[in-house]
């Protein structure tokens, strides 16, 4: 009798310690719930990540792979994302973090808050952002006063009215409202409150624990490994009937141990096995001959070559039977002198990038030309299948041009996906045929400019635009174009780009390509002055960084394949010719 009442005795008190313990209010039960909340938070924030840095709303270096990313939600009406404003540009300068900030403007004393994160989103369309956060969490006279037309000249924004124009725009109060839905989703409740390493840090004390998952996150990094250009495989200049081309504007592997060398009216087809070459096209005008080629890319079967006097796409399989052309000079672009192919989709259509260029458009200031991705269709009507930043553009009342060191979109193609590299965006969108999106893969660290680098970079500008009118010259001298009225001379280039605008950060990357495994190459910023440079590879699927290569600045990447990097060189007089290099690791 008294082992049953001890047992009744122990059940009893096991279940009266289960229900402190496992209910919502119990030890275990507030465990078991915070663990849950975690995981659920974490899940919102990983879900919800790629669409929270694709803006342009950034503090410190570009988005970089393991150099750690923030971001954090503010409001311009609250005291302490005031108070924590110093320490938050600190760290972009110290801790080398990217910050990028999202707006939930709050409406408790007023409209202030929310036309101020709509000067600050408009903001980044001129390249001023970071000025415009930090005065609008530094003074308080634009809270009182409203008026954003001066507060755009107070930026250096020449045409006020477009600025303010542009806070009125549907496309930029939407942005404040999906930052708010952002908020929403992920259950922030105050301002600042800094989202990294997959969970939420609120209020002042946040910054700190974020800076700390940063780190975490930076110091598991794998090591990639760093690789350069060893010995060499192949010369043209050292190969009968190579050793004399004047030009070389692409080339590519091809299956076995193919090659192609392009010129700008004739293709050389190598067998690197053999030895032996021959020559595929000629200049002329007719169905088998070129009149210039300006680019060519691998395609489906074979290669895509780009005619571009004739707006001509040409394909051409891997042995060098011609496989099919066709002219597009009554296609209506809107860009028609800059308009070319990318590659073709899946559905066998060419793939062009596109854009309203603006170059008739005067007197409207520092812009962007978009960038517009196309196909045509059997009617000959464009079918737009994605669109990004462009080209960074400054419209003057008497000339127009590039922004020096200014952001730019670039592209490439494999069989199965566009890439597309916005500069400005800090991540490198890998898209379908159809134009959705599938994957991000991270840019490099931004490099902030020295006076010095800055002079360079503009001396650097004008030797290029004085090259570009040289060239014109000697066309023009050997009856290749028409006569130009009124040539401009060196010196007189000199004096207009003299005060042209230039961007103190330079773009993260200035080249991109796809080789014959499909690999995607990123090529670093290379700075006037520079001697090498950095391309980085990787896994277009995975996405994944494969390792680095290391290589003189004045070298040329046409292609790679395994561990093989075709190379265009030039020697001291400027002659070029093609080289085949095996890449090697360097020692650690």
């Amino acid at each position: 009798m008294s082992d049953r009442w001890n047992r009744i005795v122990n059940i009893a008190i096991l279940l009266t310690l289960a229900i402190l313990l496992l209910n919502p209010s119990g030890v275990v039960g507030r465990w078991v719930a915070s663990v849950y909340a975690g995981w659920q938070e974490q899940r919102r924030v990983e879900q919800a990540w790629t669409e929270l840095v694709r803006v342009s709303s950034l503090l410190g270096p570009s988005l970089a792979n393991g150099r750690g990313v923030i971001v954090e939600f503010v409001d311009y009406d609250c005291p302490v994302c005031q108070t924590v404003a110093p320490a938050v540009l600190e760290a972009t300068r110290t801790n080398g973090v990217s910050v990028v900030v999202r707006h939930v403007p709050s409406e408790r004393n007023g409209p202030a808050a929310t036309e101020a994160a709509l000067a600050a989103i408009c903001a980044e369309r001129y390249g001023v952002f970071p000025e415009a956060h930090s005065v609008l969490l530094s003074e308080r006279a634009w809270f009182t006063r409203r008026d954003w037309n001066a507060f755009g000249v107070s930026l250096g924004i020449e045409d006020s009215e477009s600025f303010h124009a542009c806070m009125a725009e549907a496309t930029t109060r939407h942005r404040v409202a999906r930052d708010r839905d952002l908020a929403d989703h992920l259950g922030i409740r105050v301002t600042p409150t800094f989202v990294a390493g997959g969970r939420l840090h609120p209020g002042a004390p946040g910054l700190a624990s974020a800076l700390s998952a940063v780190s975490r996150a930076v110091d598991s990094e794998v090591v990639v490994p760093i690789r350069r250009p060893g010995d060499s495989a192949f010369d043209s200049s050292r190969h009968p009937g190579l050793s004399e081309m004047p030009d070389i504007v692409g080339g590519l592997f091809l299956p076995d141990s193919g090659l192609a060398l392009v010129e700008r009216s004739r293709i050389h087809m190598v067998d690197l096995t053999s030895g032996e070459t021959r020559v595929v096209g000629r200049r002329g005008e007719g169905p088998e001959e070129f009149g210039h080629i300006s680019r060519a890319n691998h395609a489906p079967q074979g290669m895509l070559v780009w005619d571009f006097p004739r707006r001509r796409a040409v394909l051409i399989a891997h042995d060098g039977e011609f496989l099919g052309s066709r002219n597009y000079g009554q296609v209506q672009f809107q860009d028609v002198f800059s308009s070319r192919p990318v590659g073709v989709g899946t559905d066998g259509h060419i793939v062009f990038r596109d854009g309203p260029g603006r170059f008739m458009e005067f007197g409207m200031g520092r812009l962007w030309d978009p960038a517009w991705y196309v196909t045509v269709q059997d009617d000959g009507e464009l079918h737009r299948i994605a669109e990004a930043g462009g080209e960074e553009m400054y419209y003057g009342q008497h000339r127009s041009n590039s922004v020096t060191m200014g952001h730019r979109t670039f592209e490439a193609a494999t069989e199965e996906r566009l890439i597309v590299a916005d500069t400005e965006r800090g991540a490198i969108a890998v898209l379908d045929w159809s134009g959705s999106e599938v994957a991000e893969i991270p840019m490099p660290p931004s490099v902030r400019l020295s006076a010095a680098q800055m002079q360079a970079g503009r001396e650097r500008r004008v030797a290029q635009q004085q090259e570009f009118m040289a060239f014109f010259r000697r066309a023009a001298e050997r009856g290749q174009l028409p006569e130009m009225a009124g040539r401009v001379d060196d010196a007189e280039i000199a004096e207009r780009y003299s005060d042209w605008p230039i961007n103190d950060v330079a773009p993260a990357i200035d080249t991109l390509l796809t080789d014959f495994d499909a690999r995607l190459w990123v090529r670093d910023y290379r700075l006037a002055g520079q001697d090498s440079v950095t391309w980085r590879v990787w896994d277009i699927d995975q996405p994944q960084l494969l390792f680095t290569v290391r290589m003189d600045g004045e070298d040329r990447v046409l292609d790679a394949r395994d561990d093989l990097i075709l190379l265009r060189r030039v020697n001291a007089l400027d002659v070029p010719r093609a080289e085949i290099r095996r890449l090697t690791a360097v020692p650690e």
